[in-house]
């Protein structure tokens, strides 16, 4: 079975080496290596084609529309493989993953993806393990507990149904992707074994470039979740109903250490007079809940972040 690992390449110069030969490297014989420069403005270009001197079988081309979506389905259309292994350019797969997941893939060939786990290493190369949440897909996913774009493993037939990836969208294109994909097939199998490397980089990722609004294009896309579940899978609803309106309240938490007014805003607009916080949250203190009970949310909001300066948090 012929797999297709596709690179997305931005100013990686420094990175796209070794994650080349991670690709190289996988003792799945039965693959592809696509790279794709995204009008990269270092050396990248120039790397990918020395890297193509070294795998003649390397395949590499340009995208010209910015964004890691846009490049992703360029490779997508270059490729040949029945499953696909998104790999970002500063990312690494240890030699066995492809060939673990292969395997996986044969026990349950008409599952829309594989959502692995995976190991994060920050600039002081200390890593940790990231498992997947064995629920509910779209409960794991809500939770961005669902694996991740390279961790993953996905079923190229399913990909095709939904077109690919939102080219649109300047964040939550992996939510966006694994949502539309539990749409049409909700059979997901899940991955403890750790064998992609998640390298954290100093500048050049979206969650270090405008917070605020990355977190409302979150909230935005988990409301969409919500919506769809209520009307598509009514009993999943009704029976979970406090969990994702749980962590919907714990995301306008977040949005409103940025943005108060925006929190208190979206908090109107969705969720005042329909929900009330559980003593049950992780993200909500029994003080917190008497200051919300008390001063309702946005009131609750001023006196926590007045108790996190204070704090020096």
């Amino acid at each position: 079975m012929l797999i297709s690992i596709i690179i997305p390449s931005y100013n990686v110069e420094d990175y796209i080496e070794a994650c080349v030969h991670s690709a190289f490297a996988q003792t799945w014989p039965e693959k592809e290596v696509i790279c794709i420069d995204n009008n990269s403005s270092d050396g990248t270009w120039q790397k990918l084609q020395q890297l193509k001197q070294q795998y003649p079988n390397l395949i590499i081309d340009k995208e010209l529309k910015p964004g890691a979506p846009a490049a992703r389905n360029k490779g997508l259309s270059h490729s040949r493989g029945q499953w696909v292994q998104f790999l970002d350019a500063d990312d690494l797969l240890l030699p066995t993953k492809i060939e673990h997941q292969v395997q996986l893939a044969g026990l349950n060939p008409e599952s829309s993806f594989i959502a692995g786990a995976c190991i994060k290493r920050d600039l002081k190369g200390k890593e940790t393990n990231h498992l997947p949440r064995h629920d509910n897909p779209l409960k794991s996913l809500f939770i961005t507990q669902l694996g991740n774009t390279c961790s993953n493993l996905w079923n190229r037939t399913f990909l095709e149904q939904i077109n690919g990836w939102n080219e649109s969208l300047k964040s939550s294109q992996e939510a966006d992707l694994m949502f539309r994909l539990l749409q049409v097939n909700d059979r997901v199998i899940f991955d403890d074994e750790p064998l992609t490397i998640i390298r954290e980089r100093p500048s050049g990722q979206i969650s270090q470039t405008n917070p605020k609004e990355k977190w409302k294009r979150y909230y935005n896309k988990r409301l969409e979740m919500i919506r769809w579940i209520e009307q598509h899978r009514p009993e999943l609803y009704a029976r979970e109903k406090d969990f994702f309106m749980d962590n919907l309240f714990g995301i306008l938490k977040i949005i409103g250490d940025e943005d108060i007014s925006a929190a208190t805003h979206l908090y109107r607009q969705h969720l005042k007079g329909r929900y009330t916080p559980s003593p049950s949250q992780t993200h909500s203190t029994r003080p917190y809940l008497l200051l919300y009970k008390m001063l309702g949310f946005r009131g609750a909001e001023i006196c926590r972040r007045w108790q996190n300066r204070l704090l020096g948090r």
